[in-house]
C-alpha cells in the first residue's frame, strides 16, 4: 500500500519532471517537513524565484483540508495533483494507472479565493481547505463528479450567489497556463 509520504514525493518528482519538460530550470527540496517542495528560477532581467508547494491525492475524491501552514508569498504557489491511481480490486494492496497525472496551480495569495475555513460535522476537528474536485469545476465550468451539495457549500463559505467563471479561470491554472505565463522567462 502506497503511503502519504510516498504520495506526496511521487506528485513532488512528477511535477518537477514537467517542469524539466517544459525547460525551467528547476530545483527539488527533500524532506517532509518543508513548505518550499520545489524552486524554479526564471531567466527574467530580476532573476525571479518561483517556488512550489506540492499538495496530492492517489485520485480526487475528498478534500484538501489542512492548508493552514501554506506560506502567504509573492511568487509562492500551491500544486494539487490528481495522481490518477486506484486499487486493482478492492482485494488487494495492487494500484493501477487510470491516466497521466493532472495538476493544477494557485498562487498562494489567492488561495483564500477556494479554500475556507470549515468544521467537522460530528466531530470538534476544524480545518483550512477545499473539496477537491471544485479545482476542476472551478477551472473547466462542467460538474464532473461534483455533487450540488460541494457546490452550494463552496458558495456559502465564500459569501457567493453565483460563481464568477472567469474570475477563477485566471485563478486556478494547468501546467499549460503556467507555461504560457512564464514561456518567455525561461
Amino acid at each position: 500500500m502506497i503511503q502519504k509520504a510516498q504520495t506526496g514525493i511521487a506528485a513532488e518528482f512528477w511535477f518537477f519532471s514537467q517542469l524539466h519538460r517544459l525547460g525551467y530550470e528547476s530545483y527539488i527540496t527533500l524532506g517532509n517537513t518543508k513548505s518550499v517542495d520545489i524552486v524554479v528560477k526564471l531567466n527574467d532581467k530580476l532573476r525571479t524565484t518561483l517556488s512550489f508547494d506540492v499538495k496530492a491525492k492517489l485520485k480526487f475524491g475528498g478534500a484538501f483540508q489542512y492548508l493552514d501552514n501554506i506560506p502567504n508569498k509573492e511568487n509562492h504557489f500551491v500544486v494539487f495533483i490528481d495522481l490518477k491511481t486506484e486499487k486493482e480490486s478492492s482485494n488487494t494492496k495492487k494500484r493501477i494507472f487510470l491516466n497521466e497525472p493532472q495538476c493544477y496551480i494557485v498562487k498562494s495569495k489567492d488561495l483564500d479565493q477556494i479554500a475556507h475555513a470549515w468544521k467537522a460535522a460530528k466531530t470538534s476537528t476544524t480545518g483550512y481547505g477545499f473539496s477537491d474536485k471544485m479545482l476542476w469545476y472551478l477551472k473547466h465550468q462542467e460538474p464532473k463528479s461534483i455533487t450540488k451539495n460541494n457546490i452550494e457549500e463552496f458558495k456559502k463559505a465564500h459569501k457567493l450567489s453565483q460563481i464568477d467563471f472567469q474570475k477563477y479561470e485566471a485563478i486556478v491554472w494547468t501546467l499549460e497556463d503556467f507555461e504560457n505565463r512564464y514561456y518567455s522567462d525561461k
